[in-house]
């Protein structure tokens, strides 16, 4: 058996007294900065069971169909997952010209399909009543990107 010096256990039960505190003021009033010391604030609140959601993804088109559809904003479809798109909605809308590398990751990814002609980011806010969606979905365009020809 290893016997701790004095030292060695007061420096120990310091650093469980540093992030014991630091828990603790992280949860009192800490917010997504403090992680992992508070708590991230998607999953320390909840949504109201009547009001209104939203959600946020892209829509593209193609030469061979000129509409908009939804598209999956996965790593497979575009390198990116969906939140690292949310994130950066400030500057896509600033420049929506970002919206180009979904395009073309896309093309690199899946050199099979259609390319990718028009980009758009489209925020959807969805109607609840009771935890029930309501069925209204009121889209607003935040950015649109659109490939030269």
């Amino acid at each position: 058996m290893v016997r701790l010096s004095p030292v060695a256990k007061a420096w120990r039960i310091g650093v469980a007294l540093l992030f014991t505190a630091l828990f603790v003021a992280g949860s009192l009033v800490g917010n997504d900065p403090w992680w992992p010391f508070g708590p991230w604030r998607m999953f320390a609140t909840s949504q109201a069971t009547t009001g209104s959601v939203w959600s946020t993804g892209i829509e593209i088109r193609t030469d061979a169909d000129p509409t908009w559809h939804p598209a999956p904003l996965t790593p497979e479809n575009t390198g990116l997952n969906r939140a690292e798109i949310e994130g950066r909605i400030p500057q896509i809308v600033a420049d929506p010209a970002m919206l180009g590398t979904l395009a073309h990751s896309h093309g690199r990814l899946r050199p099979d399909t259609p390319a990718w002609t028009g980009v758009r980011v489209v925020r959807h806010e969805i109607g609840v009543k009771d935890g029930h969606v309501t069925g209204r979905d009121d889209a607003q365009v935040l950015a649109v990107w659109e490939a030269t020809p």
